[in-house]
This record gives C-alpha cells, structure tokens and sequence, in this order.
C-alpha cells in the first residue's frame, strides 16, 4: 500500500460532504468526478456505461453534485444515432487550489480552478533560503496572487507543496540539497499551514511532477507511465493506473538512487551546469543555464556521454520491475536536449525465439508551464475529489 500523501490543517468546511463529516465525496461520487475530468465533457449514458451503475444511481449522483456546485449541466449534444443528451462538466468555480514549488534556485505559484485551468502563475528566483524568511515570502506570494486571481470568498481549498529532497522515514520531514539546508528535516507543511492559514498537502518534486503530468500532459494517453524529473538532482515519480504510487516511505521514484551500486553517473542538470562553467559559461544557477540553453554548446554532447550509460540502465531496472507503459522525461530538462537523451537511451531486451520484451514508449513530457507548480495544485483536487 502506497503511503499516504503528508497532510497538515483542516479541509475547508465548504468542500465536507455534511458539516459533521470529514468526508469531501464518496468512492461512486469520486469515480464520476475523474471521469467528468478526464473527458473533459460526457453525457449522464456515457458515465452509465464507464460505471457500470444503473441509470438511477448515476442519474442521483449527478444530481447532488450539481446541487453541491461540483457539476454543471450544459447544452444538448448528439453523440451517434441516440437521442440527444445534455452535456456534463465540472464547474470551474466550484474550487481553487494553489500549488508551490520550491527548487534549489527557484519559486514558483500557481492557482488552478476545479477544471484544472490555470487562473494565476508567480515565478522568481528563489533569494531567501532561511527559513522564516521563505515562509513568509510564501505567504505574500499567496495572498498576491489569489487577489490577483480575484478568487471568491471560501472557494480556495488548500495548496499543494512540491519541493526537492526525499523524506526520512519520519511524517513530512524531507531532505533536500544543500541549497535548502534550512528547511531540511522540519515539517514544512506545518510551517505553511500556520504561516497561510491553508490546508497544505506536501510531497516530492518527483511526484507531483508525475501527478501533473498525469492529469495535463501524457497522462490523456497513458495510464501507467515513470517520470523522470531532472534537476538539480534525478528523481521521479511512477503513476501506475492513473494513480501517483509513493511507496512505503514516500520516496518512490527515486531513481539515482541505483547508480552509485552500478558505478554510474546521475542525468543531473547541476552536472551540466558544472560543465559549462569550466568551459567558461556565466551560469550560476540551474535557472540562469536554462534561460540561455544552446543545443550547440560543446559540453551537452560531454553530458550526454556520460549519463547516457546511467539513465539506460535506470530504464532497464524500471522496465523490467513495472512494465510502464512509458518513460516520460520530464522536471526541468529543455525538450531539445531531453529529444538527444531519449534516442540514446538503450534497455536491455535481449530476444528469444526472435522476441524480445514489449518495451514502453520513451516521450517528452508535455504538461505547460512549471511542472512542480501545477502538479503541486492539483494534489489538493486529487486527494479531495478525483483519483
């Protein structure tokens, strides 16, 4: 069983099933939510058949979810030689949830609505690594952007938190780089949580990466999929049945976590950006590298020789314990230099009787904007409403 995603504060009254509940939706309610979601716009026959529930019990569920604002009925449409049926969507204005993220250089907000639309987005270079200072700089990039946004009274359900680092085995405390040295080993999402007054939910940068990408990228084509996360470091997520699986401790998607054994090197962008500066480049940070990336730059062939080996035989390992359908490669890695990656990229599959094993697509990530951010807003929609 997959751990649970670190929770700090209370869920905002009006999103509860019943005042005295602690529940937002039921297992039925959920189930047609994520279908309402992933289609974007269905028909109460077409949830019938996805459900398998009677015609009554959907026909009721849609009912109480219009009447709690989740749901919205829309036009008649015609779909095939039946008659028409009314359009089903979700409100937009039902909900909003904030998503951070926080990097070894950067800072990153941005505000979605139920329909996963992106209202607001807030990025800078992160200045202010101490503690206190960082939290409250938080909190003003908070308040600024959901008055921005102009977000209506009791309608923000929470933000979700993505930061580098993985946890140590005890509730949310991570361990990132040292970049990061002040908030290690805290729970940050009670730090958040006093400082905002929001219910903050926490995890990887890894895996609310996948998350996002799950939900806006190729998560539309495929239902199990590893996410690579390039960084400052190299870590990931692994999305097995349209679900974010962290494993026992929470740190599932490590995947660097094998090479020192096999004597490899980390796909590391900070190793790219080290390799620049000796050729003289002024980049002082992962960011700085990024805004000024040049596919020509003699030291992105030097990095692709000597990760190549490593992410090939990561991509052997997860290949042959999960089957994903797959390989995204994602986090903050440029679409030129993650194309050079994916072509050199080799699994071991050696044939028998002329066969060899189905091997898993190797795509580019796809989901717009900050991947951390956006996939850090929807933890709150996903632990709520969908799966």
């Amino acid at each position: 069983m997959s751990a649970a995603t670190p929770f700090a504060g209370e869920i905002p009254s009006p999103f509860l099933r019943h005042p005295e509940s602690a529940d937002t939706v039921s297992a039925n309610e959920r189930d047609l939510l994520d279908l309402v979601r992933r289609h974007g716009t269905t028909t109460r026959a077409e949830l019938v058949r996805a459900t398998g529930l009677t015609a009554q019990s959907v026909m009721r569920l849609v009912d109480e979810l219009v009447e709690r604002g989740m749901l919205r009925m829309g036009e008649t449409i015609v779909r095939g030689r039946g008659k028409p049926a009314v359009a089903i969507s979700l409100d937009p204005g039902f909900a909003f949830s904030l998503g951070l993220s926080i990097t070894t250089d950067s800072l990153a907000l941005c505000l979605i609505d139920f329909a996963g639309e992106v209202r607001a987005r807030h990025e800078e270079a992160l200045k202010l690594t101490q503690r206190a200072a960082l939290v409250k700089r938080v909190d003003t990039l908070v308040r600024q952007v959901t008055r921005r946004a102009a977000v209506p009274p009791g309608r923000l359900l929470g933000m979700g938190v993505g930061t580098t680092g993985f946890f140590i085995g005890d509730g949310a405390r991570m361990n990132p780089p040292d970049p990061l040295d002040d908030i290690a080993l805290v729970e940050l999402d009670q730090l958040l949580c006093a400082a905002t007054g929001l219910a903050v939910w926490l995890d990887n940068d890894g895996s609310v990466a996948a998350i996002g990408e799950s939900l806006y990228g190729v998560g539309h084509d495929y239902r199990d999929f590893a996410y690579y996360f390039f960084g400052h470091g190299f870590g990931g997520g692994m999305i097995l049945g349209g679900r974010c699986y962290r494993g026992h401790h929470g740190n599932a998607g490590e995947f660097a976590g094998m090479l020192p054994a096999l004597g490899y090197e980390r796909p590391a962008l900070e190793i790219l950006r080290t390799l620049l500066v000796d050729d003289g480049h002024d980049v002082p940070t992962i960011q700085a590298m990024l805004d000024r990336y040049d596919p020509t730059w003699p030291a992105v062939q030097r990095w692709l020789d000597r990760v190549t080996p490593g992410i090939s035989a990561v991509t052997s390992a997860v290949v042959a314990l999960a089957d994903p359908a797959a390989i995204v490669l994602g986090g903050r890695i440029p679409k030129a230099l993650a194309n050079q990656l994916a072509s050199r990229i080799a699994i071991d599959n050696v044939p028998r009787r002329g066969h060899g094993r189905p091997l898993p697509a190797i795509v580019i990530a796809r989901a717009p904007h900050d991947p951390v951010a956006l996939g850090a807003a929807s933890l709150p929609f996903k632990e709520c409403f969908f799966w």
